[in-house]
């Protein structure tokens, strides 16, 4: 039985990403849809995080890699409260927060600044090697894009991150099958 992908799924949120993006004229359509779906389960089903404390101790943590897809990222954070609608509507604007790169320096809940191909999994990799040495039990999601894993330091932290036993980290893998008709 064939099994067919369907945008009915969040559609809402892929609106949003188009909205957003066409409002500002800034921002990677293809790269947010392809993800927005993995990380809308993870803030709605699985990470452990409090949109009203963003930088509580015991949270899970949440790295998007492939920061080329952060509009995806922006529209889960409204609709689960660490940003607001306004943030949103300024998204690319000198008024607002958003850009067309995560930056954890301005928006709540974003924990590494992406958007460099390779940089986001070496990111994770120290923060769950940091908690592993604190003895917390906190998890490191990291989103990487199938494009960034040519990058070495994407392989070389995932050694490192096998090495030191890092089971508080997950890594998930974005990517888009190709069909072929040859």
């Amino acid at each position: 039985m064939e099994q067919k992908f369907s945008l009915h799924i969040n559609s809402d949120l892929r609106l949003r990403i188009i909205e957003m993006i066409c409002n500002s004229g800034e921002g990677h359509i293809p790269s947010s849809f392809s993800i927005v779906d993995i990380i809308e389960h993870l803030y709605g089903s699985v990470l452990n995080v409090k949109p009203d404390n963003a930088t509580w101790s015991n949270r899970d943590y949440f790295i998007l890699s492939k920061g080329h897809g952060a509009a995806a990222l922006f529209v889960v954070l409204e609709k689960y409260g660490f940003i607001s609608a306004l943030d949103l509507e300024n998204y690319g604007t000198k008024l607002g927060i958003l850009g067309g790169h995560p930056d954890s320096t301005k928006v709540p809940g974003v924990e590494a600044c992406t958007g460099s191909l390779g940089h986001g999994m070496p990111m994770a990799v120290g923060i769950a090697l940091g908690l592993k040495i604190q003895k917390k039990e906190n998890r490191v999601y990291c989103l990487v894009g199938d494009g960034e894993c040519q990058e070495g330091t994407v392989w070389e932290a995932a050694n490192i991150a096998a090495n030191q036993q890092l089971n508080n980290l997950i890594a998930i893998v974005s990517f888009i099958p190709l069909e072929l008709n040859i």
